[in-house]
């Protein structure tokens, strides 16, 4: 009898057999459907919608992951909260599994709904609360998951539930601390400091090595203490291993490896990167695995890895592209600019940290200070004194305003560039005193280009035997670090001081070191300045032959970095390299 009717339904093209292995049919319009089920009592409504969850959860028991939204919509017309409940969370899970963010966000939003109704458990309430934040703020939409959060916590007080109060201020804090369009350092420093002492109180050991890794983050990403950012992290670490916090432990392990490369340790910097990297795999974790590889990039720049730091920031911009994580796509990109430019591929540079700089307005403001400072120093370097000036004081202004530890990269950018406009007063009124990389609880990074201009305005007022002393400090300080990304330009500036002295054969040995070390990076861009130089030199001591040599290596790379430039600024760029 039921076959009869399923066939005189489907002759009247009111359903349609769907080509499946069981049968299935497909109710072939909306308004049918509504008519059909608005025929039916409330009551059998709800009786049928939980035998049909009942039945699919009894026949396809390993398939409850996949079929979880729709056993959540069954349950849920059935009235069975527990249920609903049970199902919505799976269903939220499996979405960010996937980075399906929409699903995820609704999945999670009818769970906790749910969860507040039946007054939760705390820990059900924390996990779900979490969650949501999270899928918030993997979408870019920071300030919603911050008036998230401060509802979480509403909620804790409303409870009288400290663990639940303790997890909502972590939360906040941490997205405070990190350099996102609602990065409030005094903010997170404030939070950090009442959750620490709320998680000593309750003995959570999980809490406090987040929060000692919430305090790293704010001293160390666009912070000023450095060195007690590493304090704080170690301290962190060695509570995530002793209780085998592995998730908690990749975090950290991520996260310190930039503090521990650019202060002398890269090798060490680089295992931690890597375990992090292995368990971020393990997790299954892609927005982590993403982030990881814009860690790897910035690590092989600073130590002159380039090849190695193309490979990472191409892998980082894949897997952020693939999920749709604008943060990640624009971390991926902040840095690699500056190694594009050193490989002579100009087009793609500028394009790079176009893209950086366009993210960044909305998702990664940092890139506004340190890539848009890059992008001014390359215009500036092509001849384009203007545009660079006027980028590098875009730079600065935001700087200023929101990240004042950044200021140093945007100082440097905006010397560099008026001191290519001849402008040299104004330069020294930006510069002031060099910093002292050796002493700074800066990250290092935000104040060599600082102390790269500080050697250029030297160069530029005849002071060689301060730019000299300059030099020797940068290297020193490289050396010793292992920070070898401007090595080859120092040394080529070293060599400019000895020129200035008539230390010739101190200023050939200079350019000499200069051009193994750009040779091992292949860096065009300094090679080119480094063969200028030395038929320079040459032609100063009379090697006449020497110097066309060099003269010619020179020209060689200019025609190869003109090709690969817009066209608007190649008639700038051979003007100023032919003058040099």
């Amino acid at each position: 009898m039921l076959d009869t009717q399923l066939a005189r339904l489907e002759a009247s093209e009111l359903v349609r057999r769907l080509k499946e292995e069981e049968l299935a049919y497909l109710i072939k319009h909306g308004l049918v459907q509504e008519t059909a089920r608005a025929s039916l009592l409330l009551h059998e409504r709800k009786r049928l919608s939980q035998l049909v969850g009942e039945a699919l959860e009894k026949l396809y028991p390993a398939r409850r992951a996949e079929l979880a939204p729709l056993l959540a919509q069954h349950f849920a017309n059935a009235g069975n909260d527990e249920k609903t409940l049970a199902y919505a969370t799976l269903a939220g899970d499996e979405a960010m599994r996937v980075n399906a963010n929409a699903l995820a966000l609704e999945q999670y939003t009818r769970a906790l709904e749910l969860a507040q109704r039946l007054d939760a458990a705390s820990d059900v309430l924390q996990n779900l609360f979490l969650k949501r934040g999270r899928v918030l703020e993997l979408s870019s939409d920071y300030n919603a998951a911050l008036e998230h959060y401060e509802t979480m916590r509403r909620t804790a007080e409303t409870r009288k539930d400290r663990a639940l109060e303790l997890a909502a201020l972590m939360a906040c804090a941490t997205i405070h601390a990190v350099p996102s369009v609602v990065y409030d350092a005094a903010r997170a420093k404030k939070l950090s400091a009442r959750a620490l002492r709320l998680a000593r109180a309750l003995k959570d050991k999980e809490a406090e090595a987040k929060i000692l890794w919430n305090m790293m983050l704010m001293e160390s990403r666009v912070g000023k203490g450095y060195r007690v950012a590493r304090k704080h992290g170690q301290a962190a670490l060695k509570i995530a291993r002793e209780n085998n916090l592995r998730e908690r432990l990749a975090y950290l392990l991520n996260d310190l490896s930039p503090l521990l490369v650019f202060h002398g340790e890269a090798e060490r910097g680089t295992q931690y990167n890597l375990e992090a990297r292995a368990l971020w795999r393990e997790f299954g974790n892609l927005p982590m695995l993403s982030s990881n590889f814009g860690y790897a990039t910035m690590n092989h720049l600073i130590v002159g890895e380039l090849d190695e730091a193309f490979a990472a920031s191409a892998e980082g911009l894949r897997i952020s592209r693939e999920i749709g994580n604008a943060w990640n796509e624009a971390f991926a990109q902040t840095w690699i600019g500056e190694a594009y430019v050193e490989r002579g591929e100009i087009e793609t540079a500028i394009r790079v940290m176009g893209a950086a700089v366009e993210l960044g307005t909305r998702v990664f403001p940092p890139t506004l200070v340190m890539t848009q400072s890059d992008l001014a120093r390359l215009y500036a370097d092509c001849g384009d004194t203007a545009r660079g000036i006027e980028l590098s004081e875009r730079a600065l202004a935001v700087a200023d305003q929101r990240f004042p530890a950044l200021r140093p990269w945007a100082v440097g950018a905006l010397g560099h560039a008026n001191i290519l406009a001849g402008d040299l007063e104004r330069a020294r009124a930006l510069l002031g005193e060099p910093p002292d990389l050796a002493r700074d609880e800066y990250n290092p990074r935000f104040s060599i280009d600082t102390l790269r201009a500080h050697i250029e305005l030297a160069l530029a007022d005849g002071d060689f035997a301060r730019a000299l002393t300059l030099c020797d400090a940068l290297l020193e300080y490289g050396q010793t670090n292992a920070l070898r990304q401007y090595e080859p330009d120092v040394l080529r500036l070293r060599a400019l001081a000895w020129m200035g002295l008539e230390k010739w054969d101190e200023a050939a040995q200079a350019l000499e070191n200069a051009r193994v070390s750009a040779t091992e990076m292949t860096a065009r861009w300094s090679l080119m300045d480094i063969f200028e130089a030395a038929r320079a030199l040459e032609m100063a001591r009379g090697n006449v032959d020497a110097a066309k040599n060099f003269g010619a290596q020179a020209n060689e790379l200019r025609e190869y970095i003109a090709a690969r430039m817009p066209e608007e600024l190649r008639g700038g760029f051979l003007r100023v390299v032919s003058n040099q």
